[in-house]
């Protein structure tokens, strides 16, 4: 059973994690002299490892998957189109960029729940 201070602080990591979401969205197709650069879908996974660290140490249910699925759900939102029709998060220029923020921003989590190596919520 989670104590209400835990899920404040989870609901914090859920809101984390949703703002990583959309800071990746904001720079997936970061671009150095015209080099594409897959520098926000390496930090997005690092951080999503972190927050899935964090959120562990909560609670050991689905819960702790909250800020992953915050962060998916700030892609989707990033890939629907806006009020004027545009698309932030369109494969039209660069698809590798779109593909590399899904396989690594989610990946890297992924791997971190397959090596069994998270914490255990302390009760």
């Amino acid at each position: 059973m989670m104590r209400w201070p835990d899920r404040i602080l989870l609901g914090f990591l859920v809101i984390d994690g949703f703002v990583v979401g959309l800071m990746s969205v904001a720079f997936a197709y970061l671009r150095v002299g015209g080099a594409l650069i897959p520098a926000a879908a390496v930090l997005a996974g690092i951080v999503n490892c972190v927050l899935l660290w964090l959120a562990a140490g909560f609670t050991d249910g689905p819960l702790r998957y909250l800020p992953l699925l915050a962060w998916l759900l700030a892609l989707v939102v990033g890939a629907l189109p806006g009020p004027g029709g545009d698309v932030v998060l369109a494969p039209e220029g660069s698809l590798i960029a779109t593909v590399l923020l899904l396989v690594v921003g989610a990946g890297l989590p992924a791997l971190l729940v397959r090596s069994g190596r998270l914490p255990l919520p302390d009760d």
